[in-house]
Order: C-alpha cells, then sequence, then structure tokens
C-alpha cells in the first residue's frame, strides 16, 4: 500500500520536473514565458500520471526562435532524465507543441481544451485571461463536435492492449486499474459532462463531480473516484475477477449516457434515432476550418524534432522504443494531412508540397525543399520497417526545415484570411454528406474521430 507520506513526494515531483524544465528552457530562449499541461494538480495521480507540457512563448517569438527551442527541449530532456530516474514516469514525452500568446488573442482559433490548460512553471496572468473568456464562454458547434468526437472515439468496451505501462517502476501492477480509470472512462465523461451541463469545466474531478450531483452514470463514476482516490490499492488490484467486474461496470457507464449525450447538442445536426456508427461517420464528415487545423499542426511541428531526439537517446534506464515506433502515426498526421490541409485552402487538391509553396509564394532556399521530400518518404515507412530507426535519426536535422515551411505558410493564409474571420464565425456548418445539410451554428476546427495519443489523455 502507497503511504500518504509516499504520496506527497512523488506528488512534489510534477513541480520538480516543470522547474527544471522551464527554468533551462527559459535561459536558452528567453521566448519562453510557461510551461503548461492539461488538468489541475488535484487530476494528477503521484507514480502513475505522466506530464504532457506545452511551451508558450512570448509574441515576438520568430520561426527562427522554435528551431532554437526545438534544439534545446531535447537536450534538457534528455539532461534531465540521465540525472532524475526517479522522475522517469513524468517523463514519457518531451514537451509535444509550442504556442505563441499572439494565437490566443484571436477568436478564431478558440481551443475546446482552453479551459483544462493549468500553468506549472512561469506566467500565469495570460492564463487568467484567456480562462476568463473561454470558462464563461456559451458552448457552440465548435466545442459540440469536439466533445461529442471524443465521446464516440472512446465508447467501447475496454481495448486491451491499447495503453501498455511504460517507465512505471514499482507502480507498473496498478496501472491496470489507472489506464481504466484515468486514460478511458475519465476523459470521455468530461466530454459527456460538458455537453450535458452546457458549459466548461477545468479538469476531470470538477466534471465527474458534477455528473454524480446530477445522477449521470453515478454509479460507475462514483466506483471509479473510490479507486483513484485510493490510489488503486482495492481488492481489484490483485483480483482479475475483479477487475473484469469492474470493466465492465464502466461500460455500462457509457452505455447509460449515450442517448442523454446524443439529446444534449444543440448545434449539430445528429441522425434520428441516434446509431453509433451513423453518428461516428456524420461526425467524422463535419466540415472544419481547414486554416485551425493547420495551426494545430505547426504547433506540434515547433518542437518535434526534439521528441525524435530524446527517444533515440535516451538513457539505457528510459524504455522509448515503444514511443518512437508510436511517432509515426503523429507523422502521418503532421505530414499527410497538412498537405491535404493547404490543398484544400488553395482550392485544389492533388499538390504536391513544393506546388503549394509555389502558389503561397515561399521562395524554398535548398533545406526546405529537401525536407519537403524527406517528410513525404519518412511517412511511407512501415512501423515494422528496420529503417525506422535511422530515418527518424535524419528526421532530427530535417523536421526543423519542415517546421518553419509550415509556419511561413500558415502566416501568409492567416494574414489572407484576417478579414474573412467575423463572417466565418457567423457562417452555416455545411456537412459533407450525401444531402449537404446545412446546421445551426459554424465550427471552425477539430480533426473528428482519431486514434488516440496519449497526448489526449
Amino acid at each position: 500500500m502507497t503511504t500518504t507520506s509516499e504520496l506527497g513526494k512523488l506528488q512534489a515531483q510534477f513541480g520538480d520536473v516543470a522547474e527544471y524544465i522551464g527554468n533551462r528552457l527559459s535561459a536558452a530562449n528567453p521566448c519562453v514565458v510557461a510551461l503548461i499541461s492539461k488538468w489541475p494538480t488535484g487530476d494528477l495521480v503521484p507514480g502513475l500520471s505522466d506530464m504532457d507540457f506545452r511551451v508558450v512563448c512570448d509574441k515576438t517569438t520568430t520561426a527562427s526562435d522554435w528551431v532554437q527551442i526545438d534544439w534545446h527541449v531535447g537536450r534538457i530532456h534528455r539532461e534531465m532524465v540521465e540525472h532524475h530516474p526517479e522522475w522517469n514516469r513524468i517523463n514519457e514525452h518531451t514537451p509535444g507543441a509550442g504556442i505563441s500568446l499572439t494565437e490566443l488573442d484571436h477568436e478564431r482559433l478558440h481551443h475546446p481544451e482552453y479551459s483544462v490548460w493549468n500553468v506549472w512553471w512561469g506566467s500565469g496572468e495570460w492564463l487568467s485571461r484567456l480562462k476568463s473568456r473561454t470558462l464563461p464562454r456559451p458552448l457552440c458547434a465548435i466545442d459540440e463536435q469536439y466533445h461529442l468526437a471524443r465521446f464516440l472515439t472512446y465508447y467501447s468496451p475496454y481495448i486491451h492492449g491499447i495503453d501498455p505501462p511504460i517507465n512505471l517502476g514499482a507502480y507498473e501492477p496498478k496501472y491496470a486499474l489507472h489506464s481504466r480509470c484515468w486514460h478511458y472512462y475519465a476523459p470521455p465523461m468530461l466530454s459527456a459532462a460538458t455537453l450535458l451541463a452546457r458549459r466548461h469545466f477545468v479538469g476531470k474531478r470538477e466534471s465527474l463531480r458534477w455528473l454524480i450531483e446530477n445522477d449521470f452514470a453515478k454509479r460507475q463514476t462514483q466506483a471509479m473516484l473510490q479507486q483513484v482516490d485510493a490510489h488503486y490499492d482495492t481488492p481489484e488490484l490483485s483480483d482479475p475477477s475483479r477487475l473484469d467486474r469492474f470493466e465492465q461496470l464502466l461500460w455500462t457507464g457509457f452505455q447509460e449516457l449515450f442517448e442523454p449525450v446524443c439529446r444534449s447538442v444543440e448545434h449539430l445536426e445528429l441522425p434520428s434515432p441516434f446509431s453509433l456508427v451513423d453518428l461516428k461517420q456524420q461526425v467524422n464528415d463535419l466540415t472544419v476550418d481547414p486554416l485551425m487545423e493547420l495551426l494545430e499542426n505547426v504547433r506540434f511541428l515547433r518542437i518535434r524534432a526534439s521528441r525524435c531526439y530524446f527517444y533515440l537517446n535516451a538513457p539505457a534506464h528510459f524504455s522509448a522504443n515503444l514511443q518512437l515506433v508510436q511517432e509515426q502515426p503523429w507523422m502521418q498526421k503532421l505530414v499527410t494531412r497538412t498537405l491535404q490541409l493547404l490543398c484544400r485552402l488553395l482550392g485544389g487538391q492533388g499538390r504536391s508540397f513544393e506546388e503549394c509553396m509555389d502558389v503561397l509564394g515561399v521562395d524554398l532556399d535548398q533545406q526546405q525543399r529537401s525536407a519537403l521530400r524527406f517528410v513525404t518518404t519518412l511517412t511511407a515507412t512501415p512501423t515494422s520497417d528496420t529503417k525506422l530507426r535511422e530515418n527518424f535519426a535524419a528526421a532530427v536535422e530535417i523536421l526543423p526545415h519542415y517546421s518553419r515551411t509550415m509556419e511561413q505558410a500558415f502566416s501568409i493564409l492567416s494574414m489572407r484570411s484576417d478579414g474573412a474571420v467575423g463572417k466565418q464565425r457567423e457562417g452555416s456548418l455545411i456537412r459533407l454528406d450525401a444531402v449537404h445539410k446545412t446546421a445551426k451554428s459554424s465550427i471552425i476546427s477539430m480533426p473528428g474521430l482519431e486514434p488516440k495519443p496519449s497526448e489526449n489523455f
């Protein structure tokens, strides 16, 4: 059983990691003003939760700054893991995305995730201002699409093997319960609560309490929170049959909420009667704002090379092989999907990256042209291919050139679209289904139903 004293020491490690990264990263580049992560402190489970930081930079940050920050992120993370193996679980990933304060000023770039952001190091005034706008903000179509997609993505019995234990040390036996409670059940239940309550929540626990207080999946949610609050020191920890019954109980919570969640949607036209297959298809077919989705990809690209560097050079006591393999589907999103978005924004399909840049008037240097060709090859490499590791080693040097190219493209496209932002927010949500029905409100961005990368937990 984990003692209160042990839990206190483990809890303090979250802040220690943030201080280590934040202090060194800001010393390397003064544009860095904060480290944020999803979820308030109370939503992190000591010894079992990792930290998926986002690096926040000031309004003066350039594409060249991001390249430099990317380089330092990987080296700082490796140094930290080398000297602090006791933090291995928290340090499963390098920071995953780079965010500029400039982007947060634009209403068009609203992201439903903003409400669960929490500052772990640095200035927090900007986040207080952001949340003062986003938390009281009435749910609109983009919020509904994001949360309905999230609920439907997780809507199934627990899938064994989808969330393997990594770098957990002595706490690995508890991960089976943690994965079911905090990774499988809690995130989509936050989305369900958001839709049912018609409001934003700051974290998992707040949304779960709302479900209990309003008698939605009350029995299942209470049982799940009892596990988390006991740090999984429960009979289910050592009894496979009890774990199986608990897993089945959680699934009934999804089933109980399916129709209430669908009925709560106001801005999206859903098929009637509600059909899971039809709903998933329809949510996937919603038109999105390709500019906003492009920005999301640019944010992840800004500091992606550092992640490849760390996984390739991780200390021997840190397991990184699985994480490196999981980078391949991310490359599909950040390359293949990015090209689709550029083509759509430029009004035609079938263009290559270089053709898109020519249309935008981006004067590519030789390194950028080589990078555009390289990333296309990288995404075609199977995860089982022996060249995968070799390709990611090359990506450490090449990805920054691809990233700054996409940064240029986004900058040009966003300037072109500024005059249309107001109209876009008042426009219609057009579905790409056969009848091209128009919904009640506009929607700007978010990929629909995607595989769940660990950053999404």
